[in-house]
């Protein structure tokens, strides 16, 4: 591959994953609206014939519409065949209960789906976990190696920064992209997942996004709603104070504070 970047244990990365993936004969990239498994598509499509990858993406009502509209648009870049499916998480009451496993259980009905789909040749499932990953309480890695699913980022020895220069480098339409999540984390966990309340939530996050906010979260406990910016943003939302009240209270919340903390994954 021509200019490759200048730094040495980055090329070795990238030669690394190149090496990895075309191990493969057909892959299929699980796609969401992020920089990592995005990163990692255009390196199937870089290391691997176009014909050997696809892109597949689920969502269900616990799939905020910026993340689908990200993940169409990525694949829409890299030229690569992607699959949409309808995900049924919120019809297992292990999942809606929303646990401490809530990821594991999302994770395994997702891949279990993606599997029973008939008429697709998946061939091996590639998802964007990286070294960064390993710090984290991440239960759906569990599902995932349950179902056989590879990780080429993690096996190249890459973590988040890495992937973030070599995005860079090579211009990837991937920056700027704040750090995604689905939307049942926006309940405290041990209350009811409920498909409503998630969708006035993604409606209320896309209103303070619209102030000129990049990333927002909207976080239910009990009735109260706590809005997570990052420092930076706080002077935005008390300049416009007023108007996230009524913002709040037009997708029918009455309680509704700022966590001074600032945004935290």
């Amino acid at each position: 591959m021509s200019n490759m970047p200048r730094t040495t244990g980055e090329n070795e990365s990238l030669t690394r994953l190149a090496s990895i993936l075309q191990e493969y004969d057909q892959v299929t990239v699980l796609l969401s609206g992020g920089m990592d498994s995005g990163f990692l598509l255009w390196a199937c499509t870089q290391f691997l014939p176009r014909d050997r990858v696809k892109a597949v993406t689920c969502y269900s009502p616990t799939t905020p519409c910026q993340e689908l509209d990200r993940a169409i648009q990525t694949a829409k870049n890299f030229g690569a065949e992607h699959i949409l499916l309808s995900s049924p998480e919120m019809e297992d009451e292990d999942f809606c209960r929303n646990d401490d496993l809530r990821c594991y259980y999302c994770k395994r009905n997702r891949l279990a789906h993606i599997k029973q789909t008939p008429g697709y040749n998946w061939g091996t499932l590639l998802d964007g976990t990286h070294l960064d990953d390993l710090k984290e309480y991440r239960p759906g890695m569990k599902a995932a190696g349950e179902f056989g699913v590879k990780s080429p980022l993690l096996e190249a020895g890459l973590n988040r920064a890495a992937i973030k220069r070599l995005a860079v480098h090579y211009q990837l339409p991937l920056l700027d992209r704040p750090m995604e999540s689905c939307l049942a984390t926006r309940i405290k966990t041990g209350q009811r997942l409920d498909i409503a309340l998630m969708a006035q939530l993604d409606e209320l996050e896309e209103d303070i996004r619209s102030l000129g906010i990049t990333l927002v979260r909207a976080r239910w406990n009990n009735g109260e709603i706590r809005l997570e910016v990052r420092s930076e943003d706080f002077p935005v939302i008390m300049a416009n104070r007023d108007k996230v009240i009524d913002l709040a209270r037009n997708r029918g919340f009455s309680m509704i504070s700022l966590d001074l903390s600032g945004y935290g994954p």
